[in-house]
């Protein structure tokens, strides 16, 4: 646009340029009319003029005049008659030049100027549109780099606690294990207390001298016997204190376990949902659909959401061993309850190693091992 304006001032300067050097040289030049009053002097004898080449310089054909050449001036009246030594080359008063209009410059067109202008917003329009695209576009790129990164946190962290809850589920587990066979003990010790007692107070009535015997040795045999009987009562109430504490910490040691259980239950499932691939974030489905509805009037119908997956199956009961009748492999947790031998037998599985569940019978009480093998 700036290029096409200049050529055109540069042009237009030119031509005024040779219109200023050309056009007066033109008028000088232009030959004399017909109605000269040189044409109409007597002839008289007179001395050839010194100027006679100048009549033969005037009769040679005059260049063609130019286009911008303004008319000719009207022929002046006749003079009286002079000598023609005397008389002027030529009798026309040349008009001054007059300078030539330049060209007008015309202004660049409206519209030209508006479509340029247009089109620089247009590019910084797109430019900057393009800028926060690619800027919204590092933003959620960083976005989900973070996310991604949190959720590795959390289930590392998630798989830490597992790990935490199942070893103090074990721990407590064992802990009850030891209280009840504590208990028993004492139950067991507070029945020979029993017994003993009731035996010395048979030996005690059983032992009653008769009348007749010496009364000191009568008194001493009852004064022993009823001394003996004294301890065995007292040693029959502190085997029964005993046993009650030890049924006390029994039950509060089973349910603290049982607690202790139902964390590592919590914390197994909370690392299996932070292990489990996410969904797609809902802005790519969005991005799809608006697609999907421009390129075809009939648009399917947007999928069911995630969150009405069906409940994940729960695995088969496969038949256990009532005791470990393979050898090798590491026991790597003890369960009270199957299902959750399942789960962690299930996430060895997933992770190429081989697995099995046993189970065992501890102090009475039924436990689900899981085994691997490496």
């Amino acid at each position: 646009m700036d290029n096409r304006l200049t050529q055109r001032l540069v042009g237009a300067g030119v031509i005024a340029a040779l219109a200023v050097i050309f056009v007066p040289e033109m008028l000088e030049r232009k030959p004399r009319p017909a109605s000269s009053p040189v044409a109409e002097t007597p002839a008289a004898p007179a001395p050839p003029a010194p100027s006679t080449p100048a009549l033969t310089f005037s009769s040679q054909p005059a260049p063609p005049p130019a286009p911008e050449t303004p008319p000719a001036a009207e022929p002046t009246p006749p003079t009286p008659p002079t000598p023609v030594a005397e008389t002027p080359t030529h009798h026309e008063s040349p008009l001054p030049p007059t300078p030539p209009t330049p060209a007008p410059v015309l202004p660049a067109q409206p519209s030209q100027i508006d479509t340029a202008r247009t089109a620089q917003e247009t590019k910084a329009a797109q430019d900057a549109a393009a800028a926060r695209a690619k800027a919204a576009q590092e933003a959620k790129a960083k976005a989900e780099a973070e996310r991604i990164a949190a959720a590795k946190a959390k289930a590392e962290a998630e798989r830490i606690a597992a790990a935490k809850a199942r070893a103090e589920a074990a721990r407590r587990t064992a802990q009850a294990e030891a209280a009840k066979a504590r208990e028993r003990a004492e139950a067991d010790r507070s029945a020979t207390a029993k017994a003993e007692a009731a035996r010395l107070e048979a030996t005690q009535a059983a032992s009653t001298p008769p009348p007749d015997e010496d009364d000191e040795e009568s008194t001493a045999s009852q004064a022993e016997v009823a001394r003996a009987a004294k301890a065995a009562r007292a040693e029959v109430a502190r085997a029964e204190a005993a046993r009650r504490a030890a049924q006390a910490e029994a039950a509060r040691r089973d349910a603290q376990a049982e607690t202790a259980r139902r964390e590592a239950a919590r914390a197994e499932a909370a690392h299996r949902e932070a292990a489990r691939p996410k969904a797609p974030s809902a802005l790519p489905k969005i991005e799809l659909v608006s697609r999907s509805e421009n390129a075809s009037p009939a648009a399917k119908p947007p999928a069911p959401p995630a969150a009405a997956k069906p409940p994940r199956p729960q695995p088969p009961q496969e038949p256990v061993a009532s005791a470990p009748t393979r050898g090798g492999g590491t026991v790597v947790g003890s369960f009270a309850i199957q299902e959750n031998a399942y789960a962690v037998r299930d996430d060895y599985r997933n992770q190429n190693i081989r697995a099995g569940v046993e189970r065992v019978t501890v102090n009475g009480r039924t436990l689900y091992q899981v085994r691997i093998w490496r």
